[in-house]
């Protein structure tokens, strides 16, 4: 199985803070049909009020929500920032790497969420993340174990 979507990820995105950020992010999601119109509203009000708990490691958000929110089938995209946002996460912004993740059960939440810490481990990856050129150099650095 395949980590990352070719079809939700997204180069170059611009945004000029972090709501558009996770607003762009979702764009893909929402319209192949793998979250509803409201998830990432979903995902902005609720890190308004617990604060940004979704930026997971330095440079990388992790846009997440949960069924009751908007999660209508199993996918993870990737949006990549021509300029990194500050999510108002001292330790780890400002944000260059959005991942949207959709998840419709537990298990597969945890499992995806395991593997995409497990892939982030990987040395070097942020920074060739940042300098793909394509979405198949993104897939193949992802997706290799």
């Amino acid at each position: 199985m395949q980590l990352l979507n070719p079809s939700l990820i997204q180069l170059n995105v611009r945004a000029s803070n972090w709501q558009a950020a996770i607003r762009k992010s979702a764009e893909p999601l929402v319209n192949q049909g793998f979250v509803t119109a409201n998830y990432p509203e979903r995902v902005i009000e609720i890190a308004q009020k617990d604060g940004p708990y979704i930026v997971i490691a330095p440079k990388i958000a992790l846009s997440h929500a949960a069924v009751e929110d908007g999660a209508i089938k199993n996918g993870l995209g990737l949006s990549v920032l021509v300029k990194a946002v500050p999510f108002g996460n001292k330790v780890n912004d400002p944000v260059k790497l959005v991942f949207t993740l959709s998840s419709v059960g537990d298990d597969v939440h945890l499992n995806q969420m395991a593997e995409l810490v497990n892939v982030l481990q990987k040395p070097g990856l942020i920074e060739n993340i940042e300098q793909a050129q394509n979405i198949d150099d993104v897939v193949k650095l992802v997706n290799e174990r």
